[in-house]
């Protein structure tokens, strides 16, 4: 047993779906995102043991991150 805040796919590797999806460092903390064609990122799930990381503005799922923004 996995005591884990990713899911099993994260984990496994399992569908060609989560081929997309990478794990980056944003403002210090670690986040799952898509890469989207014209070259910004959505942000899909922010991995954090900190609770009150939840509760930025910056860290909500579905968020675009522009290229410009990850030099921060």
């Amino acid at each position: 047993m996995l005591y884990t805040p990713l899911s099993y796919e994260d984990i496994n590797g399992l569908g060609d779906e989560y081929k997309q999806y990478e794990v980056i460092k944003y403002q210090n903390k670690q986040c799952c995102i898509e890469r989207m064609q014209n070259g910004d990122m959505r942000l899909v799930q922010l991995l954090s043991t900190d609770p009150n990381d939840f509760l930025l503005n910056d860290f909500i799922p579905g968020t675009i991150i522009s290229n410009q923004r990850t030099s921060q």
